[in-house]
């Protein structure tokens, strides 16, 4: 459906197209490429942050599950 909807876009587009009267200076393009690889240096930076974290947590979590008292079983139970 969304596809539909797309190529649909896409087609009334390119028949409906004129002529633009436009100019884009050379400075333009290295400000895309500036804020592309701005975004792409935010993002690894997160995703460290957050896999470091993730990578805590789950460490932390073995660590106590190793330090804590095996579990006691039924027949095991004394009465004091």
């Amino acid at each position: 459906m969304l596809t539909r909807i797309l190529l649909i876009c896409v087609g009334v587009l390119i028949v409906a197209q004129t002529r633009v009267h436009a100019y884009t200076d050379p400075g333009s393009g290295t400000l895309i490429w500036q804020m592309l690889l701005a975004a792409s240096f935010g993002v690894m930076f997160y995703l460290r942050r957050i896999t470091g974290w993730l990578r805590g947590l789950k460490a932390r979590k073995e660590k106590t599950s190793q330090n804590a008292p095996p579990a006691e079983t039924e027949g095991d139970t004394e009465s004091v």
